[in-house]
């Protein structure tokens, strides 16, 4: 009995023993686990898939982060040097003297019309200019007869009054004609020759036909456009900044934008004038931007990004980074740092403050570390189809 006893206690101590006993497979898993845990958040590509996602890293490093507006704007020409050119009188397009792009000079013909009414401009001057020679010699013999005491004073007023009133007559008919352009001593009918009833259509600027609404034989009403001229070796490029931000531009700031037709490629000018009238809607206000544009790439109405700098006192200090160096990760900022050997460590990051070209980074990062400053969204999508391989869903 007592060795049957001594077997079974003996037999209960082994069964513990082997239940207390470490499982190596369940080991081995959790080893896996934590392999799997440490890499969580890291890409590693090939020396060749580096190359292929053009990969461009840079050592974070302190600097100050100026701050911006960005803002839409558009390109517009000074007043001063753009024209609209119209018929003076009713008539009919007669002839075309230039194409849309051409350059003119001050003064250049831009084509004529043909109007009958130019012809009767031209015979009520000669008509102003008849009654104001005989206004003229009628007052000089009544003047005469006068110091002679023949004629009385009052006559002698009355012809003076006549003879202003004909002076200026004659200054209105010269004066529209000076207008139309024409020279009132062509077509002189003592001479057997015609009145001139064409018109000419002169630029007051030089610069470049922006447009030509005119064609042969099209009738056309006073005053209605035929023909836009503007200079375009310096433009304006208009922006509309909000009320709140006002405080914040100020003249001869430097800005710079771009434009769709010039991808990739920055121009700049100076703030010349901040407008004084508040759009009551959109409670926005005008600042016109001096441009230079020799080479005319710049055109009337193109859309634009622009960029103010912002007074420098306001400037912010820490990690400054390209603003392609920050992306998002499982809906936190992030940046990428390479770690070595083709591996590359997602790294949450706190950013302070963008500019339209770069970021300030306060936490996350340490000076010298190596960013991924180009190429972060080719390592983005490595990782979430890294991280999609396992059943994980971002």
């Amino acid at each position: 009995m007592t060795t049957l006893l001594l077997f079974l206690s003996a037999l209960l101590l082994s069964g513990c023993a082997l239940g207390n006993a470490p499982r190596h497979d369940d080991q081995d898993d959790h080893d896996d686990r934590g392999e799997t845990k440490e890499d969580h958040g890291v890409v590693e590509l090939s020396p060749e898939a580096v190359a292929s996602a053009r990969i461009t890293v840079a050592p974070a490093s302190e600097g100050r982060l100026t701050p911006t507006l960005t803002l839409p704007g558009r390109i517009g020409l000074d007043p001063r040097k753009e024209a609209l050119v119209s018929a003076w009188m009713a008539g009919q397009v007669d002839a075309i003297s230039v194409r849309p792009g051409d350059e003119v000079r001050r003064g250049g013909l831009l084509g004529t019309v043909q109007s009958p009414e130019l012809g009767e401009a031209i015979a009520a001057y000669r008509a102003a200019r008849a009654r104001d020679d005989a206004a003229d010699a009628r007052l000089e013999r009544l003047q005469r007869l006068e110091a002679q005491g023949v004629s009385s004073r009052s006559q002698v007023l009355e012809a003076e009054a006549s003879h202003s009133e004909a002076e200026g007559a004659l200054e209105a008919a010269e004066e529209r004609l000076r207008i139309l352009g024409v020279d009132p001593s062509i077509g002189d009918p003592h001479e057997g020759e015609h009145y001139v009833s064409h018109v000419p259509l002169r630029s007051p600027i030089a610069g470049k036909v922006l447009r030509a609404d005119a064609a042969v034989g099209r009738s056309v009403s006073p005053g209605e456009t035929l023909f836009h001229v503007g200079d375009l070796s310096r433009v304006w490029l208009l922006v509309d900044v909000y009320e709140s931000d006002l405080g914040r531009v100020r003249q001869d700031q430097p800005v710079s934008f771009t434009v769709a037709a010039w991808p990739g490629e920055t121009f700049r000018g100076t703030v010349e004038q901040v407008g004084d009238w508040v759009e009551p809607e959109a409670r926005t206000i005008e600042v016109r931007v001096v441009v230079d544009n020799p080479d005319g790439r710049l055109k009337p109405n193109m859309f634009a990004s622009a960029t103010l700098s912002v007074e420098a006192q306001g400037a912010s200090s820490g990690l400054v980074l390209p603003a392609s160096a920050i992306t998002e990760v499982d809906g936190q900022t992030a940046v990428f740092v390479q770690l070595g050997d083709g591996r590359f460590e997602v790294r949450p990051v706190t950013v302070l403050e963008r500019s339209a070209s770069e970021a300030l980074v306060t936490a996350g990062l340490a000076v010298g570390d190596l960013v991924v400053i180009d190429g972060a969204f080719a390592l983005k999508s490595e990782l979430e189809k890294s991280e999609l391989g396992e059943g994980h869903a971002h």
